[in-house]
Parts: structure tokens; C-alpha cells; sequence
């Protein structure tokens, strides 16, 4: 939707009129939109919807007070984790400057509000990831057959490829048998399958998925391939070798996220573990890295991380435990 508005109309009560609601969307949908990626609208989108405008959306744009967006971050602490609230300020944070660049606004609201200390201090976002005795009960639950010997899990050795890869899952999605070498024992990532809206009405449908560049430039990366990952790109070679994609349906086409997801948690199910999302086998694959002494830096660039500081920020907690251990390590050479 992209609303007019003329806000530099000699008219001050027009000006005066226009509400949170408009402005930001008019923002959003003439300005960010030339900005940002799909998904990244979509997110920012959704952020807009359900975090902003229930609380000032219907304030006047003229009429916005810091005490407004605090009221509105306080609120949402009892609701969201750090990470959407921060998006949240972020977000009326930006609109508000483009909007006292402009002149619409003398001053900029969202810089007299703070996010709450007990945030501020860290994620309250808890990342899960699996103990080596419960990626074996995965992995053999997804390789798992009925008695006749037919795959009760067409596709169950991407949990065992992501896990040993650190990928995520749509650029595992996008993966094409050509960015597989064998030979040198490599995958090479080069696009990241997402899920976005479709904003072409006459399509009648409310997604699509599209193929876009990794999320960072980082993303762009060779990862190196072990025996466990190797062999489950062998099993998938024998199911999915005569087609395109290396995670393929029976006819070809490229796998739904969803349908590995909902598989994922089948597979959890079955094991019985908490289900959560495929998501936490990246984090699996961190996290025992960090327990084998690898260097933040050099798990960083494996994950595709943007900058070293996502990685670190991300895995704090297991990096200050490898910490301990060390010092613990050091102690007893001493003795």
C-alpha cells in the first residue's frame, strides 16, 4: 500500500493532520522500500504492524511525544523478546529522522525514550542447540526406515548436512549439485532461498519464494565439507541426483522450508526432544565448535556472519563457558 500524502502543503492543518499510521507507511513504502531487500521489507513491515502502530499509530504525527514511544517500549517488553523491541525503536527511530530532515517535525521524538536497562544489558533470547548425545538420537531418527526398508524421511539427511555445515537453511535450500566439488571436499554458497510476500495482486497468491544474494557479503563463502556431511550429500546424490537442486521434491522442484521444518520437528518428536526450529542445528554446529577451542573468528567466517561481533554477541554465554574451562584447564596444569 503506498498512501499520498503532501506534507509540505501550504495548508498547516493538512500538515498538522497526517498521523503516525500515514507517515510511517508512506516512509515505508516510498523511501525504505528503495533500501532494503524483500525480506528485509517484510520484516520491517511486519514490525510496523504489530509493534508500532497499536500503540501510535493513530497519534498525530505533530502530537508525538518521547513519552508516547516509551510507553510503547515498556509495554512491549512484557511481550517481545530484546531483539523485536530494538527493532521496534529502531525503526520510528529512523522514520522520525528522515522526518526532522525533511522538516516535518521540529525535533525527533525517539531520542528522548531508552530501552530498558535488563535489556540493554543482553538478549533475553536463548539460543538452543543440541548436546552430541541428542544429535545422535536426531540423526538416526532421520535416517530411519520402515521395516520394508522404504525412507520413512525422504530428505533426513539435511539434518545431518546441516548440523556439520553451520548453513542455513535457505542456502542449503538454493544449493545446486554444481556447488558440490567432491573432489576438494567443498560447497560453495552463492544464493539464499526466502520467502517473501508477493505484492503482485494479480497473481492471487500471499508468497513466493525468490532466490536473492546471501544475507551478507560474507554469506558469499566456501565451507568445507566433513566425512558426515560428505556422506549425506552421497546418500541425497542417490534420491536427487538426476535433478537441479540437491534438496529436490520428487519431481524436481525446489523443497518448501516449511515442509523441512515440519519435518525437523517430526524427527524431534520421534526423538523425543522439545521441538524447535531447524534454526537451532546452526546453532548445534556453533556450539560445538566452541567446544573444540575453534576461534570466534574463524567461526565466523564459517556461519557467514557479517562481522565478527554478530558471532560473539550471538554465542556470548558459550564463549565466556570456554573461558572458564580454560582458566579451569590452566589451573590444573599448574597443580
Amino acid at each position: 500500500m503506498n498512501i499520498k500524502i503532501c506534507l509540505k502543503s501550504d495548508r498547516e492543518d493538512s500538515k498538522d493532520a497526517v498521523t503516525i499510521e500515514e507517515y510511517i507507511l508512506n516512509w515505508l513504502n516510498t523511501v525504505k522500500i528503495n533500501e532494503l531487500k524483500p525480506t528485509s521489507f517484510d520484516r520491517k513491515e511486519q514490525t510496523i504492524q504489530y509493534q508500532i502502530l497499536p500503540y501510535i499509530g493513530k497519534i498525530r504525527l505533530s502530537d508525538l511525544k518521547s513519552e508516547d514511544i516509551q510507553f510503547m517500549i515498556n509495554d512491549l517488553k512484557g511481550k517481545y523478546s530484546y531483539s523485536t523491541i530494538k527493532k521496534a525503536y529502531e525503526c520510528i527511530n529512523s522514520c522520525l529522522k528522515y522526518a526532522v530532515k525533511r522538516h516535518d517535525v521540529s525535533f525527533n521524538a525517539a531520542e528522548g525514550c531508552t530501552i530498558p536497562k535488563a535489556l540493554m544489558n543482553g538478549s533475553d533470547d536463548k539460543i538452543k542447540f543440541f548436546s552430541d548425545e541428542e544429535m545422535k538420537r536426531i540423526e538416526c531418527e532421520a535416517v530411519r526406515c520402515y521395516k520394508n526398508g522404504n525412507r520413512i524421511y525422504r530428505m533426513g539427511e539435511i539434518i545431518i548436512f546441516l548440523v556439520n555445515t553451520g548453513m542455513r537453511i535457505g542456502e542449503a535450500l538454493a544449493l545446486e549439485w554444481s556447488d558440490i566439488n567432491f573432489d576438494s571436499g567443498t560447497v560453495q554458497i552463492r544464493k539464499n532461498v526466502v520467502l517473501v510476500k508477493d505484492r503482485d495482486e494479480n497473481r492471487g497468491k500471499s508468497y513466493k519464494y525468490i532466490k536473492q544474494n546471501p544475507k551478507t557479503r560474507s554469506g558469499s563463502r566456501i565451507v568445507p565439507l566433513n566425512k558426515a556431511a560428505t556422506q549425506a550429500l552421497i546418500s541425497l546424490r542417490g534420491i536427487n541426483g538426476k535433478f537441479k537442486y540437491v534438496f529436490a521434491t520428487k519431481t524436481g522442484k525446489r523443497i518448501h522450508p516449511r515442509s523441512i521444518d515440519r519435518m525437523f520437528r517430526c524427527i524431534l518428536k520421534k526423538s523425543g526432544l522439545e521441538g524447535v526450529g531447524v534454526h537451532s542445528l546452526r546453532h548445534t554446529f556453533a556450539s560445538r565448535l566452541f567446544a573444540k577451542g575453534v576461534d570466534v573468528k574463524t567461526v565466523s567466517d564459517l556461519l557467514g556472519h557479517s562481522e565478527v561481533g554478530v558471532t560473539y554477541d550471538t554465542y556470548i554465554h558459550l564463549i565466556q563457558e570456554q573461558h572458564v574451562i580454560a582458566v579451569e584447564t590452566l589451573e590444573n596444569v599448574l597443580l
